[in-house]
């Protein structure tokens, strides 16, 4: 049985949230996209072919490679992915990020390497019970259980853990390819029209807002984002922060990224996207730490 414990954003905070993607993996050479992808393919492709699936968003490659079986694929890989473990030296970076004073955090990944990193005995498996998954509300007594409103409690002093894009142990909720990237926003779309509602008549009435879903985190927090390439055919997290300009504007939405491209830079000011383009240095895995550091500090100037 998967619990329900109720979480609150006060109605007078914004709550602090940080959203992680592989940047971090790939840095310490965990399981890369590329990995996923090889392992899920059943196409044959000529040289010719091959050279053109690189010009093909990441997203969408495995679409051609399984000749749209995403599904069937995925739930083949699905123990492989949720047994993976992160290196000693990177869960220990895991575990500053997972130390800062973040209300939620957020991941694009389907692995639980941050939650390994901060609970030794962690695991999920697929058609497994998993005691650290919550549910974060009920609708009329009946649990919803979509992958929008679970999330991962590690440690119980800690901030929650929320897989934005579907699980490793739950390979129906992965998102890939076109179809589930538009379910994907379907379901924030109907959410984010519920949450104003609510939202609004938190303030007027001044109680706190019962959390019901990651998307409340996003919208209503100042989010930090780190390891996420926000490539352009990224195209719910571009949605995501369009509609947080339009309905909470006063809401931040900070991206840590050296390497952006023009494009990406246009649009994330045309949607109102902080950019720090602080440069990598020596390495990707000296540039994380930094970053761990700089949103430390960060923190403790506006906790002062």
């Amino acid at each position: 049985m998967i619990m329900k414990k109720t979480m609150v954003i006060e109605h007078d905070k914004i709550p602090k949230v940080l959203l992680l993607g592989n940047g971090i993996n790939r840095a310490y050479n965990f399981s890369s996209w590329e990995e996923l992808i090889k392992s899920i393919g059943t196409k044959e492709l000529s040289e010719e072919e091959k050279q053109s699936l690189k010009t093909v968003p990441y997203p969408l490659q495995p679409v051609i490679l399984t000749d749209d079986h995403l599904g069937e694929q995925m739930k083949k890989v699905s123990d492989l992915l949720s047994g993976n473990r992160a290196s000693e030296e990177e869960e220990e970076l895991l575990q500053e990020y997972a130390n800062l004073p973040m209300d939620a955090i957020l991941t694009s990944n389907y692995t639980y390497e941050l939650e390994k990193a901060m609970e030794p005995a962690f695991q999920c498996r697929a058609g497994r019970k998993c005691r650290w998954r919550h549910l974060a509300y009920d609708e009329d007594g009946k649990f919803c259980r979509e992958q929008l409103h679970t999330y991962f409690l590690p440690e119980e002093s800690g901030p929650s853990i929320w897989h934005i894009h579907g699980e490793a142990s739950r390979p129906d909720t992965m998102i890939l390819g076109h179809y589930y990237y538009g379910k994907l926003l379907s379901k924030l779309q109907q959410n984010v029209s519920q949450l104003i509602k609510r939202y609004k008549a938190s303030q007027i009435r001044q109680f706190d807002l019962e959390i019901h879903s990651w998307l409340d985190y996003f919208m209503l927090g100042d989010v930090y984002i780190v390891g996420c390439g926000m490539a352009l055919s990224e195209l719910d997290l571009w949605w995501l922060v369009n509609c947080k300009k339009r309905n909470f504007p006063d809401r931040k939405t900070v991206l840590f990224k050296p390497d952006i491209r023009m494009e990406e830079r246009l649009l994330a000011e045309a949607y109102s996207v902080e950019v720090d383009e602080n440069e990598v240095g020596t390495s990707y895995r000296e540039y994380y730490r930094q970053i761990a550091g700089n949103l430390k500090r960060r923190m403790t100037e506006l906790s002062v």
